[in-house]
């Protein structure tokens, strides 16, 4: 082997080279000296080391650490974004937004590993929910740049998902943590910059408990032996930036705060953010003795016109198929107003005169009853009163069924009842009455066939049949016209 030029140049460089060697590393043995001395080219591996070493330091923490602060200090606006397509085991997500104060180098901020989803939990640490896999990369010119991503989520822990989403659904404002540990910053399209991790805490807007919900309008359009389907127009307000799809959710319906006289369910329900518009099912159907008791007042105010408070809440096991969404539905608890049907069901009455009936203070009435509803409607008795001016006139108890009289309205139609006996209560009060409505309003009005006598009120009791549902309604009505037939 050759050896080393420098080493046989001359006795003078071998002696300056052993004194330059002992003077800068006196700590050497003589034997390591004079290995030098004779081999000269080894000294450059202490350079070469260090300088690996420096560039390693570098390379592998002080750049990652330098870009990780500068991530740490930039700023995510969350302008708007989705949950999307619920499944068991992770539901898809989208989010826009702008980054700003990112640094003044032009660079590509790429997501080489998953990024983990969570909240911060009670002790201050964060709660890992779920990872999103697929975050597009991010490209920042003068430290801003824009956030347009599409990705899905897998949901690692349910149970705290469920905490999660009930935050997201109660709160005004909430919090979503971002974490991710393989993030490769391209500097200049050129200088690469692994393993930076980040942490981000995003504010964003939630859904408010949902408080701002209105019912339009409800039609009853079918019945069944165990239920009576409304179809049901209702406005909720999403005060959210996201826009949120849950699937099929089904609330409870429940009238006078604590006794659930039915269910609404809502297929394929999104949310979008502001004012929606949705069309969902309710289905009355009591099932216990005091649930009939409320569903029946609830069912005489909504036939009556009158506008009846109800509450639409959520339960954790029977609200929705992902058990995830569970603890978020279960929290909704709406107190909402459910409007009455404004048309009228008797729109008008006729006296029937007939001596023999008078002489026993009988008297004979037909009804013109209208159905409002979608579905048809049988009528199989009636009981009730006819008061006029607060006066009784007369009182009714027809069992149509032992008649062979049923009758059947169908939807949207008009029909005349037949003849149904009154039991007459005269009175000089009741006279008085009747002579007072007959001056003021003796008139033919428009839409009722001869003449009208005198305006009466109807409280009254039907057993009905709305499709083929049972059910009692309690009816009342104001300023029925009456004639004679």
């Amino acid at each position: 082997m050759a050896r080393d030029k420098l080493a046989t140049t001359s006795p003078q460089h071998l002696s300056l080279l052993n004194s330059v060697i002992q003077r800068s590393m006196p700590f050497l043995p003589a034997s390591v000296t004079r290995t030098l001395v004779s081999h000269p080219r080894l000294l450059l591996l202490p350079f070469i080391l260090s300088n690996f070493l420096v560039l390693r330091f570098l390379t592998r923490w002080l750049l990652p650490f330098v870009a990780s602060q500068l991530v740490a200090r930039s700023r995510i606006e969350i302008t708007g974004g989705a949950i999307l397509n619920p499944t068991a085991d992770g539901v898809d997500m989208t989010m826009k937004g702008r980054v700003s104060e990112a640094g003044p180098i032009e660079a590509v901020i790429r997501f080489d590993g998953v990024v983990k989803l969570g909240y911060l939990g009670a002790e201050g640490d964060v709660v890992v929910v779920g990872e999103a896999v697929g975050m597009p990369p991010i490209h920042a010119v003068k430290g801003c740049a824009q956030l347009d991503a599409k990705v899905h989520v897998r949901i690692t822990d349910h149970k705290a998902f469920g905490t999660f989403a009930e935050t997201m659904m109660q709160s005004k404002i909430f919090e979503l943590v971002l974490l991710a540990d393989d993030i490769t910053v391209l500097v200049m399209g050129v200088v690469p910059i692994r393993h930076v991790s980040m942490r981000k805490t995003l504010a964003l807007k939630g859904l408010d408990a949902l408080s701002d919900i209105s019912i339009k309008e409800a039609v009853a359009t079918s019945g069944t032996k165990d239920h009576i389907l409304l179809s049901t127009t209702c406005e909720m307000q999403n005060p959210s930036d996201l826009s949120i799809s849950m699937g099929d959710v089904v609330l409870g319906l429940y009238h006078e705060g604590v006794h659930r006289v039915g269910y609404v369910e809502m297929r394929d329900l999104v949310l979008a953010p502001g004012l929606n518009v949705v069309t969902c099912v309710a289905k009355y159907s009591p099932q216990t003795t005091e649930q009939a008791r409320s569903g029946r007042l609830l069912l005489g105010q909504y036939v009556t016109g009158q506008p009846s408070t109800v509450t639409i809440r959520g339960s954790l096991t029977t609200s929705t198929p992902f058990a995830y969404f569970g603890p978020a539905l279960a929290s909704l608890d709406v107190t909402t107003i459910l409007p009455g049907e404004t048309r009228k069901m008797i729109t008008r009455t006729q006296l029937v005169i007939d001596p023999f009936r008078l002489a026993t203070l009988q008297s004979a009435t037909r009804l013109e009853i209208f159905n409002p509803m979608e579905a048809p409607v049988s009528i199989l008795w009636m009981k009730g009163r006819v008061t006029c001016r607060g006066e009784v006139i007369g009182t009714l108890d027809e069992d149509l069924v032992a008649r062979n009289q049923v009758v059947v309205v169908p939807a949207g139609q008009f029909v005349m009842t037949g003849t149904m006996g009154m039991r007459l209560q005269i009175s000089k009060s009741a006279v008085t009455a009747i002579m007072a409505a007959g001056f003021s309003g003796g008139k033919t009005r428009s839409g009722a066939a001869g003449l009208t006598l005198f305006d009466v009120d109807v409280e009254s009791t039907l057993g009905c049949m709305v499709g083929q549902y049972s059910v009692d309604l309690d009816y009342r009505q104001e300023g029925v016209p009456v004639g004679l037939f």
